[in-house]
Order: C-alpha cells, then sequence, then structure tokens
C-alpha cells in the first residue's frame, strides 16, 4: 500500500473510540505513510492526523449522548448525521471503512453501506457483546462486515459458524497503561495525604449512574469506616456538589479523571461499579469489589435467563473464565453485602491472595500483543486486497 491514494474513512462516536483511535491511526501512519486517513474523529484522533469534518463539519463530540432522555431528544439529529456520513462514504468511495466501537450506530451504518452498494471493506474495530446479549447481530455482522477486530480472546468463538474473518488483536488498554506517564504528585494535587490509606470508589462515568450510586457507596463507607476508621476515600471524578449532596465528608476526596491510573495504583483496595473500569484495576492489580446496581426486573433477567449462558458478569471473571473480583448483580446489592466483599479483598489472607493472583492471570492472557499495531496490520492487508 505505497500509493498516495490510498484512502481510509475512520468513524468513532465516543471518547473510547476516540482514545482506541488515535493509537490505531499512528500505527496505520507508521505502516502505511502516504495513506489518507478521513472521518469522523474525537481530539486525539485529529492530533494524531485523521483528517476531520470533511463530513459537513461533524465530529465525534457530535454523537455524545448520555441519558435515555438524551438520546429521544438527539434522534433526528443523529438520524441526519447517518445518512450524512453514509453518503459521504458512498460519494468517495474509500478503500476501507473502519468503524470503531459504538455498535448501535456502526453496525447500521455497515449494513446501509452493503445495501447501497459499497464495495470497499468495512471493517469493525472492537465487538458489540454477542457473547452476552446481542447474539441476533452475529448474522448480521457475517453478511456486512469484511474483518472484525476483537479485544477479548474469547470473542472469535461466537463467529466460529459464519464466514466473517474475525482477529485477535490484543486489549488496547495493556498497551495504555504501559505507556502510561504517572504524575508523581497527584495526591498533593488533589488534597491526599502522602501516607493516607487509601481506598478507590467507582461510582460510573455518566452523571445518571453517578447520582444512583452515590448513595450505596456512601452507606457501604460508613460500614467500612466502622472497622478502618483512618481510610481515605477516593471517587473518581465526581463533582463537589454531587459529594456535598450525598452528604460525604471531608474523607472522600474527589479525583479528576485524569488521575485514575493514579488513584488505582496507590489503592489498596476498590469498589467498583461493573464496566471497563474493572478491566484497568485489574490490569494494575487492584483487588476489586464490583456492583451493578439493576432494578429488580433487571436482577431476573441476570438470574435466570442471562446467568443460563453466562457463568459471569464482570469482565475481569468472564476473561479468567473464574472469579477474580466478587461481583455483585444475582446477589442483591446491598451496603452490608458490599462491605463484605470489600472486607475479604482488603485484609491479607487467602481471599486477597487468590484475588492478586487472579489479576496476574488476567494480565498474563491478554499482554504480549502490540495491539495497535496489529490492528493497523490487519487493515492493511485488507486494503491491499481491494482493486484500485
Amino acid at each position: 500500500m505505497t500509493k498516495a491514494s490510498s484512502r481510509l474513512f475512520i468513524f468513532a462516536g465516543e471518547k473510547s473510540g476516540d482514545l482506541h483511535g488515535s493509537y490505531l491511526v499512528k500505527a496505520l501512519k507508521t505502516l502505511c505513510p502516504s495513506i489518507l486517513i478521513e472521518g469522523v474523529a474525537g481530539p486525539k484522533m485529529r492530533d494524531s492526523g485523521v483528517i476531520d469534518g470533511v463530513v459537513n463539519g461533524i465530529r465525534m463530540e457530535n454523537f455524545e449522548v448520555m441519558g435515555f432522555s438524551d438520546v429521544i431528544c438527539a434522534l433526528p439529529r443523529l438520524c441526519r448525521y447517518f445518512y450524512q456520513v453514509r453518503n459521504y462514504i458512498l460519494l468517495k468511495q474509500p478503500q476501507a471503512v473502519v468503524l470503531i466501537d459504538y455498535p448501535g450506530f456502526n453496525l447500521r451504518l455497515a449494513k446501509a453501506l452493503r445495501k447501497k452498494g459499497y464495495k470497499g471493506k468495512i471493517i469493525q474495530y472492537v465487538s458489540p457483546s454477542v457473547w452476552a446479549w446481542g447474539k441476533h447481530r452475529i448474522e448480521g455482522m457475517a453478511n456486512t462486515l469484511d474483518l472484525l477486530l476483537t479485544i477479548y480472546p474469547f470473542e472469535a468463538e461466537c463467529f466460529a459458524g459464519t464466514h466473517l474473518k474475525v482477529e485477535y488483536v490484543g486489549n488496547p488498554l495493556c498497551e495504555y497503561i504501559k505507556e502510561y506517564q504517572y504524575h508523581r504528585d497527584w495526591k498533593q494535587s488533589v488534597g491526599i495525604s502522602s501516607t493516607a490509606s487509601l481506598v478507590a470508589l467507582f461510582p460510573g462515568s455518566r452523571r445518571g449512574e453517578i447520582e444512583r450510586n452515590l448513595p450505596l457507596l456512601l452507606e457501604t463507607a460508613a460500614l467500612i469506616k466502622q472497622r478502618y476508621p483512618d481510610i481515605v476515600f477516593g471517587i473518581s471524578c465526581v463533582d463537589s456538589s454531587l459529594m456535598s449532596q450525598a452528604g460525604f465528608d471531608e474523607s472522600f476526596v474527589s479525583v479528576p479523571r485524569e488521575y485514575t491510573y493514579e488513584l488505582i495504583r496507590d489503592s489498596r483496595t476498590a469498589i467498583a461499579k461493573g464496566g471497563t473500569i474493572t478491566l484497568e484495576l485489574a490490569l494494575q492489580g487492584c483487588p476489586t469489589a464490583v456492583f451493578y446496581k439493576v432494578t429488580r426486573l433487571n436482577r431476573f433477567y441476570a438470574k435466570y435467563i442471562l446467568k443460563v449462558r453466562l457463568a459471569y458478569f464482570c469482565i475481569v471473571n468472564i476473561i479468567a473464565n473464574k472469579e477474580v473480583f466478587p461481583e455483585l448483580i444475582v446477589r442483591e446489592v446491598t451496603p452490608s453485602c458490599l462491605a463484605a466483599d470489600f472486607f475479604r479483598l482488603h485484609v491479607d489472607g487467602e481471599e486477597r491472595a487468590r484475588c492478586l493472583a487472579g489479576c496476574h492471570d488476567v494480565r498474563e492472557l491478554l499482554e504480549g500483543h502490540d495491539s495497535s499495531i496489529a490492528a493497523a496490520t490487519a487493515i492493511k492487508m485488507e486494503i491491499e486486497c481491494v482493486s484500485v
């Protein structure tokens, strides 16, 4: 792929996709210096060299919508963007389209492109969670995608009965953590004593999640402080107004998102709402009690329907195929249950040692891949197969 006319369209609709895309673009430009990469990008991808705003000025930021009501209000605008992106790709006919995560939008876009006769390669980077739910998507993905790049080693099995080419490229979180430059004086910056006994709390990333989960964490913390009164709780990315409303005292410190990895590294133990953060905690060896605060109906669904095909719900446990982090979802989420899980991990003993060994196993399973280079190499090979 040496021609200057080699063209790739890339799409990211949220911050995590922008991060993955920025590393991917750097790797692509290393492998193929003359490639032209344009699309819908965020600030990190723009800094990496993506020509952004080519579709009527549309950027990744236009797609960032949080909360059910916000999504409903944004539907007309998102539909308009959908057709503008589709029509631009059909007009320009790039050799390949790379769609990063954001499956609700991206899988529909892939289907629409095929329906309109797009002949280039369509590549999805980061698979939707078809192994948990959404198995109905497998056939549609096989019919529209040329290549699926997965970030968990077990995902390829879900597509074994199809003709879809699936490649596990490694998990990009390993790459990010390996390259991360920790801030030395971060505690001083946020007002935490250098000698503090620190515990990390991760209530979620969206404001609605945080507001729902703060009361649970406050009650759990009160139980923990009865046994460990000197603990300081570093609570991730919660502004002071929310903390005031929830009743947090001086033993709670709000930690900006930019110091997330410092908070993980320097905490003895953590409590986290289930999600990608749990994998980041495991990869850095921080024993964590995981919770999923759901409705009774969703708990029933998890216990009697999802549990049939999923032994675990936390991604760390799914990767390890064993319980590394205790998880509360089928068991009702209460402060006493969450505190009990925490105590077993916090004190030196068999449970903490087992958890730390499980974190090591997860790192062993996921490390050893340069995910961005592996993904870029696979994309390069697909583009080279396109007749130009």
